[in-house]
């Protein structure tokens, strides 16, 4: 959530993905293009090819993450760290930028950083366009490492909390932060704390020697995902598996689609490649839909996707 501090008023209010109010101007950043209608979906499976790369540790992912997202965030740098609310102190495990006193193995006094305001929020978010206009100027914060703009969300491990992921710029936003752009990042939050809770090895406190012991995805199950999943039909049939629907998906497609012949294609094309690809597999009257046996590989993929369209 952001708040203006000088007034005490709530400007952003996520029910329904909703800005109430924007203020200041001369942001440095500019609204993530997955926000906007001309990239959408495709961005996204852009993403999971980093996001599950095979054979590709959390750490290396993690910094292909940021050195994607830094930029289309319009925020120079990208931060994971971990949380001790006991020490009252914020490891930094990976750091993305050259920040002039942040780098990766820097351990900071938690009551000096934003993040301390992002695990109190109820929904572990936190967004500030423009500090000094929003109340943040003699804020600790803002004060100890000069940090302009924010937006950073919580991380958990067998549901409690390991850190935060967040991006941070020393100027401004151009753009002022978005609900939508705070789900998104939410969504990556919630990936790096499913991987943390695939982790089975001795406790960890550092990640420069994890390596998350995950099933990992081959590059032709990848190419596979994408091509299946690249069709908003497809996408539909095989998010409506995540509501435990018995719907005639006939019915889905006519409610949800204004495609003609829906009928027609969805026997001879999109049944068949789901099918084929493992995800779907047809229940006794050939008109219901029951997870494959590859539904699970997918299933993070449609969780996120569903979280981010607001369902």
């Amino acid at each position: 959530m952001r708040f203006d501090k000088c007034s005490g008023e709530r400007l952003l209010n996520r029910t329904g993905y909703e800005i109430e109010s924007v203020i200041s101007q001369g942001w440095a950043g500019m609204t993530h293009p997955l926000c906007r209608q001309s990239r959408g979906v495709g961005h996204l499976q852009e993403l999971w090819e980093i996001l599950f790369a095979p054979d590709t540790d959390l750490r290396s992912r993690l910094e292909r993450l940021f050195e994607r997202e830094t930029a289309e965030f319009g925020l120079e740098y990208g931060f994971f760290s971990r949380i001790d609310t006991e020490e009252e102190v914020q490891h930094f495990q990976v750091v993305h930028g050259s920040h002039e006193t942040l780098q990766a193995g820097d351990t900071v006094a938690l009551p000096t950083t934003y993040c301390r305001k992002t695990i109190a929020e109820p929904d572990g978010l936190l967004a500030v366009s423009d500090a000094a206009n929003e109340g943040w100027a003699d804020d600790p914060a803002f004060e100890a490492f000069n940090l302009g703009s924010y937006i950073g969300t919580t991380v958990t491990a067998d549901g409690d909390l390991y850190g935060t992921l967040c991006f941070a710029n020393t100027a401004p936003r151009e753009d002022p932060i978005t609900a939508e752009e705070l789900a998104l990042l939410k969504m990556y939050g919630q990936w790096v704390s499913h991987e943390l809770n695939l982790w089975r090895g001795p406790p960890s406190q550092d990640l420069a020697s994890l390596d998350i012991g995950r099933k990992e995805i081959s590059s032709s199950q990848m190419n596979t995902m994408m091509d299946v999943l690249g069709d908003k039909v497809r996408r539909l049939i095989v998010l409506s598996l995540l509501d435990d629907s018995t719907e005639d998906v006939v019915e889905l497609l006519d409610r949800e689609t204004e495609i003609e012949h829906t009928e027609i294609t969805l026997r001879h094309v999109h049944l068949p490649k789901l099918e084929e690809a493992g995800y779907i597999k047809l229940g006794p009257d050939r008109n219901t839909i029951l997870p494959g046996p590859n539904f699970s590989m997918i299933e993070p993929f449609l969780r996120q996707l569903k979280e981010y369209r607001g369902e």
